[in-house]
């Protein structure tokens, strides 16, 4: 497989060299002088990389007569701007633009780098690089995050590895960015961690020619954390190639992912750590154990995801839609995808809090040291699809996906432990799906099909979408989803050196979630959005650890909910703004129905209410040659079960026991913004040591003290 990528990769960068002699950059419209986007304006010069455009606007020399050589003269300038844009891509280049720097997205989306400094930045500045919104974040960076919120209907419908407590961070084919930019491109982003780390993300990106463009990023993180046995490392690096032939007729992309996420595992504080943790400055008037090294934990163990992905994709358009256009009605396409990705848990000696039993080994002895346990699995997929306009009823796009799936069990004691069971599950499935988009009188209609030809490890979904904006802009989007998805492979088959983890079942019903959400936004007004979801046939692992052993042992069990479980969100985001001031809310709402309490237990747990307030000034300082923005941000969430993370699995278990919660958190930042630079300086959880120590990520594993970090992302545009 990898030979097959390299060279359709080899191919590319021919096609690309065949393409050098076309040495013109990309046209742009020009801008509003008085728009109010923050861009980038760079002068090229035509005397050095630029000399054929210079040529190209060169026009035959002769000397007007008569009014035949005029019209002479002007049939041949509408000959040579036709040539420039059937074969230059509409290019007419004198200045570029931030708009000028795009970045494309597999779904088809397209955005461009954007230097500005707003709240939304700030909101992202972080591991993810994402909104943490409905995210708690684990006791150290990279070490994992509890949910406090869902959405079913963005959840992959194919089986997956499992782990997915570990997952973040894990850069999937979706992350994955392609860039088109007219100069060379770098970013830099760095933030700095607990002890002995930091974080720093880098990413090149050039044009070699207008058509084709290669990216390569690497991210890195190392935190040694405050508690005992809490170090995490990781690092990304990703490889990515876009490239159009001159009429953009043929697209190619391709990237090459790499990653290891790796972090200790203590289990969380013990039991007698807890009270310390909470009561010793309060009742005892000690503060000895604000040194977290000091709090006893639970576990001395290891967990590491591995992965590598060789992704390809390649369309071609067919039929033009009329005589000497560029737009086309019929293209067709192929992706393939190969991935592998492995999670291994590892232990220097076996430990009680995960259970007293043991595999015993072919001797007949328990294992007692060196546990390692390693699943793997290796998906290979291959898509056709095509799409077809028809301009009165809309566009059809039609696939055919074939997809191999192998998981499997291999352990370095595999010829010692007798497992006398199945270790490996091998998978094949088809997927065919149809889609359909049409503008109404305003209204954008999108209906998209998907199902599997065979049950097993099978899944289904129907989406239909309406949008619509206007003129005042206002905007209102609903979604109606119904969807069949397969359990993670951890549900299917799991083999550990402890005895109580080990299964094998076949016999799971497909989860079903029937989801209707909509939302309605103004810039100025906010937005609300309104979601609904009911599923059915629910999977989730329960803790079933007896009562007198909560904290000194955890025990789980895959299961699945017999009851329909329906679930009710509701946000609404607001940015006011008066003079250099701004208040930005969100607030969410939601509600768990669920008969499953008739019988003592509810597998599914979130809070009632989620808020977070930002309240900042942004104003420009030293003659307008620095930009700053500082204030504070508070976030609340109210008291509920939150899962507890499970070190063997990599996953969270639902659990009705202990409750985490009620605690404010409050953020002080400063930032700043010089050319392309944005710097960011914050006081994270000022308040830790004023509200009381009963901050929790999930149950027993404390939420993060009060800490200075900053970091910076940096643009630079050669």
């Amino acid at each position: 497989m990898r030979l097959i990528f390299l060279i359709i990769f080899m191919i590319g960068g021919f096609l690309k060299a065949q393409d050098l002699e076309l040495r013109i950059a990309d046209s742009i419209s020009k801008i509003n002088s008085t728009t109010k986007t923050d861009s980038l304006s760079i002068e090229v010069s035509r005397n050095s990389s630029f000399d054929s455009i210079a040529m190209l606007e060169e026009t035959p020399t002769f000397k007007v007569k008569t009014k035949e050589d005029l019209a002479k003269k002007e049939s041949l300038l509408e000959a040579s701007k036709k040539s420039k844009i059937v074969r230059y891509r509409k290019i007419i280049m004198d200045t570029l633009l931030i708009k000028n720097y795009k970045v494309f997205y597999e779904d088809g989306s397209t955005e461009f780098i954007d230097t500005t400094l707003n709240i939304l930045k700030e909101y992202k500045f972080n591991y993810l690089r994402k909104d943490y919104f409905e995210l708690l974040p684990m006791l150290n960076v990279g070490q994992g995050f509890n949910r406090m919120g869902y959405d079913f209907t963005e959840e992959k419908v194919n089986p997956q590895l499992g782990a997915i407590g570990r997952n973040y961070g894990y850069i999937e084919r979706e992350d994955v960015q392609y860039y088109e930019v007219p100069t060379p491109l770098t970013e830099l982003f760095f933030k700095t961690t607990f002890d002995q780390g930091q974080l720093l993300d880098a990413l090149i990106s050039v044009n070699t020619s207008p058509n084709f463009n290669l990216t390569i990023a690497h991210k890195g993180l190392r935190s040694l954390g405050n508690y005992v046995n809490s170090r995490t490392n990781a690092t990304n690096l990703r490889l990515s190639t876009q490239y159009k032939n001159f009429n953009e007729r043929y697209q190619l992309r391709t990237h090459i992912v790499t990653q290891k996420l790796s972090a200790q595992e203590n289990g969380g504080i013990d039991s007698l750590s807890v009270y310390f943790f909470e009561k010793a400055v309060e009742e005892l008037e000690y503060d000895g154990f604000l040194d977290r090294a000091r709090l006893v934990t639970n576990l001395e163990a290891q967990n590491t995801i591995q992965g590598k992905r060789y992704y390809t994709s390649q369309s071609y358009k067919l039929i033009p839609s009329s005589k000497d256009s560029l737009k086309y009605n019929l293209t067709i396409g192929h992706d393939f995808v190969y991935e592998t990705k492995n999670h291994v848990f590892s232990q220097n000696k076996s430990n009680d809090f995960l259970g007293e039993n043991l595999i015993v080994t072919s001797d007949g002895k328990p294992v007692s040291n060196n546990i390692q346990d390693v699943h793997k699995l290796r998906a290979i997929e291959n898509k056709f699809y095509s799409s077809y306009n028809t301009g009165i009823i809309g566009s059809f796009d039609f696939g055919l996906q074939f997809d191999k799936w192998t998981y499997f069990k291999e352990n370095a004691q595999s010829d010692e432990i007798n497992f006398n069971s199945t270790q490996e599950l091998s998978v094949n499935q088809q997927t065919i799906s149809a889609g359909w988009n049409k503008s109404i009188s305003g209204y954008l209609l999108v209906l998209k099909v998907q199902k599997t030809l065979k049950n097993d490890f099978g899944n289904s979904v129907f989406n239909f979408q309406i949008e619509k904006k206007y003129k005042n802009e206002l905007y209102i989007n609903a979604e109606f989803q119904y969807r069949t998805e397969s359990p993670n492979f951890n549900y299917y088959l799991f083999r550990s050196s402890y005895a109580d983890y080990n299964w094998n079942n076949n016999d799971w019903l497909l989860q079903k979630t029937s989801a209707l959400n909509a939302e309605i936004g103004h810039p100025k007004w906010g937005v609300l959005s309104v979601n609904l979801q009911g599923i059915d046939d629910y999977l989730f692992f329960k803790d079933i650890t007896p009562t007198d052993q909560i904290n000194k042992m955890f025990t789980i069990s895959p299961t699945q909910s017999k009851n329909r479980i329906d679930y009710f969100k509701a946000r609404f985001f607001q940015h006011i703004k008066f003079w250099k001031f701004g208040l930005v809310n969100t607030v969410q709402f939601q509600k768990i129905l669920s008969n499953e309490q008739d019988i003592g237990f509810t597998p599914l747990n979130v809070p009632e209410w989620i808020t977070r307030t930002s309240f900042f000034l942004e104003t420009f300082v030293f003659k307008k040659a620095l930009f700053i923005q500082t204030g504070a941000t508070f976030q609340y969430f109210s008291k509920y079960y939150a899962d507890q993370y499970h070190p063997v699995l990599g996953e969270f278990v639902s659990q009705n026991h202990t409750q985490i919660g009620n605690f404010p958190r409050v953020d002080l930042f400063l930032n700043a913004k010089i050319q392309q630079t944005r710097i960011f300086l914050k006081y994270e959880h000022f308040n830790s040591d004023r509200t009381g120590y009963d901050y929790y990520s999930s149950p027993f594993v404390p939420y993060r003290d009060g800490v200075i970090r900053f970091g910076l992302v940096w643009n630079m545009f050669q």
